[in-house]
């Protein structure tokens, strides 16, 4: 009987520990996840920059708007780029962070229009969206 505390405190240490591992092990893979959705859409982004750049030098100016991008063969309007983040393929011309796209028609520049500052980030995520090159400027810090 005399052990019975210390077998409590045991199992309760035990217990601690487990859990406070889960919730590391936890944030870890929620971490590993996010870089590989950012990762694709880094890659479907620079894609979609590099069509418009082709369009740029083909027209002199950058396409008026996603529909006229998908008159130009973008992209197959029954399959239209969709990020995985948030799961969403819209296009809207100013950010609110509800998921897809972001098209600004006076510049052409395509961005992710997510608000990620509640994600689970590497270090070198961060400095990723902090440059601005995925999300726009000033949307993330």
């Amino acid at each position: 009987m005399k052990e019975l505390p210390k077998l409590v405190i045991l199992l309760l240490a035990g217990f601690m520990a487990g859990f406070a591992f889960q919730s590391v092990l936890a944030i870890t893979f929620r971490k590993a996840r996010t870089a590989v959705f950012l990762a694709e859409a880094e890659a479907q982004i620079r894609g979609l920059r590099e069509k418009v750049a082709a369009f740029r030098a083909a027209h002199g100016r950058p396409p008026r708007d996603v529909s006229e991008m998908v008159a130009q063969g973008f992209w197959d309007p029954s399959q239209p780029p969709a990020e995985r983040l948030r799961g969403s393929a819209n296009w809207v011309t100013a950010f609110d962070g509800e998921g897809g796209f972001l098209y600004l028609s006076a510049t052409g520049q395509i961005f992710l229009n997510d608000d990620l500052k509640r994600e689970k980030l590497r270090a070198e995520d961060i400095r990723k969206l902090e440059s601005g090159q995925l999300v726009p400027p000033g949307t993330f810090y």
